[in-house]
């Protein structure tokens, strides 16, 4: 087992993210905080546990991990013969606004990890500024706890094989597909049917992948190959690069265009020749 217990100055609390603890491999006891701790990063390697928080009981094993919220009352425990563990624990005047407005998390609880040795190589990153003695140990260390942040918001889901990364490459048939079929009629049915998801789900997932609804996505690579259309064919007509990008109404066209470029595509072609 290790474990590292830094230092912390002031200034390591004006960052905004520090580090408070973290440890490898370690055999986790039986912790009981009534008055909750700070933030908690804690991912299973081996064996079994419990955790209660909010009114909830979670079993917590290989391929997951426990979020814990800083203030929030928790128990946790074993309840195979030993529950091996890495973890982190950290705070900082960011760290809320990141998880409620970045990853949407606003309570404790476990979550599925698609890919964990990415997590537990941080974890002993932070183990080997330690034996280093390296300079600015607070701001290293302040990086890799935004790293483990960012890490939660791609390898992690409440269900398993749900987490972003993983959706995305569920989804790169998709991508494909309305590459190659850019100039066609693009209908939710079709596409749901490239990725073995119900056209309701589909459009869950995709947003949920990329931040925006499957037919914003698909305007915006239309919107692309028209740009390309439009500088390499300077004679072609707009009704017609409309009609090869997939858009049926050349007035639909040139409404969405403007939206995304701020020009029409006339003006586009304009300013580059």
């Amino acid at each position: 087992m290790k474990r590292y217990i830094p230092i912390i100055t002031e200034s390591d609390r004006e960052l905004p993210y520090y580090l408070v603890q973290a440890g490898r491999n370690w055999n986790q006891e039986h912790v009981v905080r009534p008055n909750g701790y700070l933030y908690q990063w804690i991912q299973v390697v081996e064996g079994e546990g419990e955790l209660r928080v909010e009114g909830k009981t979670f079993r917590v094993k290989e391929g997951m991990a426990m979020l814990l919220l800083k203030g929030i009352a928790h128990e946790y425990y074993a309840v195979s013969p030993s529950w091996i563990v890495d973890w982190v624990v950290f705070d900082g005047h960011q760290v809320e606004a990141f998880l409620k407005r970045t990853a949407g998390i606003s309570s404790s609880g476990v979550l599925f990890i698609s890919r964990p040795e990415v997590f537990s190589a941080k974890i002993q990153s932070i183990l080997d500024i330690e034996q280093r003695d390296a300079p600015l140990m607070g701001v290293q260390c302040s990086n890799i706890i935004y790293a483990v942040l960012t890490y939660i918001l791609q390898y992690t889901s409440t269900q398993p094989n749900n987490s972003a990364s993983n959706l995305n490459i569920r989804l790169k048939p998709l991508f494909h597909y309305i590459e190659q079929n850019i100039a066609q009629p693009l209908t939710l049915e079709d596409m749901a049917a490239i990725t073995d998801y119900t056209p309701q789900h589909l459009c869950t997932v995709f947003k949920k992948t990329t931040g925006i609804r499957i037919f914003q996505y698909i305007n915006s690579v239309r919107i692309k190959k028209s740009k390309e259309l439009l500088l390499q064919h300077p004679h072609m007509q707009v009704k017609e690069i409309a009609s090869l990008t997939g858009f049926e109404d050349v007035n639909y066209f040139c409404s969405v265009f403007k939206k995304h470029e701020q020009l029409s595509p006339s003006q586009f072609r304009k300013i580059h020749y």
